[in-house]
């Protein structure tokens, strides 16, 4: 399916607007796209240019067809410049193509589109470098960023452009197109409570890393709920393997979050399946959620949101695992 279709089964509402705005005449030259990934930002950032620079529209539509839609879909037209970051940051070099490109007229028309992807990755310098850029862009430039957080975009960034909210994919969808991928139900019922991308789910798969993570995540909360500090030595021997890099320290951090927030709903009587996502582990959860007090649970819940933030700030990941299997411990013995 074209980029441009998904984008319209993604967010339709958000498509129809836009196209009423174009339509109008009233497209503002800076927008800011927030949404969880899976959510469409990028297939709406590519319908958006498509339909600027489409040939031959049809009811209003790109054709998808035309040697401008063409080069666009294959990430190849000299006025649609896009910027994407290599690891945590965009690179510098990337900002400075970026302020060239934005001296730069037109190459071969009239209209000029940037699309900066994953925009709270830039450094503030690189983003207070863009700011009269983004402030006074000129007749025909358009920019639109993408990111899944707001709030660590620079305020003065988004003072300077128009945010649109994304809705994140709904439940039933996601679920129905990862059954079509034969991801097994613990799996994906794991996995969509983390994010609403099925790309990013199937990298997870691979040599059974999702799998395996979510064994090892079980294994260590039929321990440390019962305040067994063989949890402890299940982030040594178990864990701690499967955190081979940054972001898989971050998925298991959140993993750990995830599994709490399960035994906090219950408790709260919320057993709905589609509330929930450690399904396979559902009894276990049941029997923690009656055993301790809500306040207890909502205290190791917001004990595991706060981990995250430890990695953040450079902490050594089985430091932050140890931690917080020790304050999960405590709390539980209190």
């Amino acid at each position: 399916m074209a980029d441009q279709l998904q984008a319209e089964r993604l967010q339709p509402l958000i498509v129809k607007q836009l196209q009423t705005v174009i339509k109008n005449h009233e497209l503002a030259h800076a927008y800011l796209f927030v949404g969880p990934t899976g959510s469409g930002k990028s297939q709406l950032a590519m319908w958006l240019a498509l339909r600027l620079f489409c040939l031959h529209l049809q009811n209003g539509e790109p054709d998808l067809t035309c040697s401008e839609c063409q080069r666009i879909l294959s990430g190849n037209h000299p006025d649609v410049v896009v910027a994407k970051p290599e690891g945590r940051q965009i690179k510098v070099d990337e900002i400075r193509h970026l302020k060239d490109e934005f001296t730069k007229s037109a190459v071969e028309g009239n209209k000029k589109l940037f699309v900066i992807h994953d925009a709270e990755k830039m450094t503030n310098n690189a983003a207070n470098s863009l700011l009269k850029f983004i402030e006074e862009p000129g007749p025909g430039i358009y920019i639109l960023m993408l990111t899944t957080n707001k709030s660590a975009v620079l305020p003065t960034i988004r003072s300077r452009t128009q945010v649109i909210e994304l809705r994140p994919l709904a439940r039933a969808e996601l679920e129905k197109a990862l059954a079509k991928q034969e991801i097994p139900r613990t799996e994906r019922s794991v996995a969509i409570g983390l994010t609403d991308s099925v790309s990013e789910i199937l990298e997870w798969r691979k040599d059974d890393w999702l799998k395996q993570t979510i064994a090892a995540i079980s294994l260590w909360y039929r321990h440390i709920s019962n305040a067994n500090m063989l949890g402890f030595v299940d982030v040594q021997t178990e864990i701690v393997k499967l955190a081979t890099d940054r972001q898989k320290q971050q998925l298991i951090l959140d993993l750990m979050a995830l599994i709490w927030r399960d035994t906090l709903l219950i408790a709260n009587g919320m057993t709905a399946e589609e509330d929930l996502h450690f399904l396979q582990d559902q009894e276990l959860l049941t029997t923690t959620a009656q055993q301790y007090s809500v306040q207890t649970l909502l205290e190791i819940s917001q004990e595991t949101l706060a981990s995250r933030h430890l990695l953040d700030q450079n902490m050594a990941f089985q430091n932050v695992a140890e931690q917080l299997t020790i304050k999960i411990a405590q709390a539980l013995s209190a």
